[in-house]
């Protein structure tokens, strides 16, 4: 209760399921700056092997949660969310100017509601205008079915949660992947988020999100490869998905690793190549900045000497997460942890929710 009564401000629980795990963190802001309150990650209540759990729980599981989230030190039940990228469309339209005076919500409204050939009332939508192209001015609408909203807050209430924000995937990873430095107006700069099931490519233009790319693999083929080919246990088959050495057999932990992220690592490098590409073209005179990794396998050695051999482009991966040294000083565990949060963190830094 002292923080409440403090003058610092509290976020909303930043909360990222998939079919894997619970990813959350929880954010102070004051006068000092944006601090680590709490964060967690603990796996699913289902097999590893059922890939084609939807990646959000019934309410029975999010009850389970939720009590774990109340003994890792979270404030409150007033979580942050993103939907499934699969549930969301993405749509390049034209619009007027936004000093036109014209009814810009509703006209991109109709527009998407024309390309999904639905009602326009049938999904929620965020758009924003893209960074000008000459004489052309672009903008970027995201739209999720109402249905999958409407929902996704029902199976949250139902468990005692309350979604005070429902946030987009991809501006989450921007948020919690680039907060660190001032983005260059006109430098390319991308997020590359792996996730579970799939993973996605967020390119951006200064703080501006211009292309989404939906890469449809994640690390759950690469437990299938460790546990399948390799014939590892499900404990020894997450040591290799979370890039921890596993002590008591580093050495051959290691080739597996290798040899099990090889695949992964190619095609996450094609698919970013061609989104780059795609942006590059796009905005011809502007230079490439930086990949910020985020997700599983955000430091894995594999994706970076494939992505260093084909793209050429620098990586990062600052975790913005104070793991508040729960981790001890091990920094091989601490940084892919601090990592995997950053969407969950960006998903708390909506200070506005």
């Amino acid at each position: 209760m002292s923080i409440l009564k403090s003058k610092m401000q509290l976020s909303a629980i930043g909360l990222e399921i998939d079919a894997h795990e619970f990813r959350a963190v929880q954010l102070t802001r004051s006068a000092k700056g944006t601090n680590t309150l709490a964060w967690a990650i603990f796996p699913r209540q289902v097999s590893n092997a059922n890939q084609t759990l939807n990646s959000l729980p019934e309410t029975d599981e999010l009850r389970w949660a939720a009590a774990i989230l109340g003994r890792r030190g979270f404030v409150g039940n007033h979580v942050s969310i993103a939907p499934s990228t699969s549930a969301c469309s993405s749509h390049a339209i034209e619009l007027p100017p936004k000093d036109s005076g014209a009814p810009i919500d509703q006209l991109a409204r109709m527009e998407v509601a024309r390309a999904r050939k639905c009602g326009p009332e049938d999904f929620e939508l965020g758009h924003w205008y893209l960074p000008a192209k000459g004489r052309t001015q672009e903008s970027l609408a995201v739209a999720c079915s109402r249905t999958v909203i409407d929902d996704t807050i029902e199976r949250y209430e139902n468990a005692g949660l309350i979604p005070v924000g429902i946030d987009l995937m991809e501006l989450a990873i921007h948020r919690g992947t680039q907060a660190r430095s001032a983005e260059v107006d006109n430098e390319i700069n991308a997020s590359l988020h792996i996730g579970w099931n799939s993973s996605l490519a967020v390119l951006t233009m200064g703080e501006t999100v211009v292309y989404v790319r939906r890469i449809e693999r994640g690390a759950s083929s690469v437990w299938e490869l460790a546990s399948k080919r390799y014939r590892l246990s499900p404990e020894a088959s997450d040591v290799i998905v979370d890039d921890l050495s596993g002590d008591a057999h580093a050495e051959t932990y290691a080739k597996i690793r290798r040899a099990v992220w090889s695949g992964l690592a190619s095609e996450l490098t094609s698919e970013l190549d061609v989104a780059l590409t795609y942006v590059s073209h796009a905005y011809r005179m502007a230079p490439f900045g930086k990949i910020r990794m985020s997700g599983y396998g955000a430091m894995n050695s594999t994706i970076e000497e494939r992505i260093a051999q084909v793209l050429g482009i620098p990586l990062a991966c600052d975790s913005l997460v104070d793991l508040q040294g729960q981790t001890g000083n091990d920094e091989q565990i601490a940084a892919p942890i601090g990592c995997r949060l950053a969407t969950a963190y960006g998903l708390a830094a909506r200070f506005d929710q």
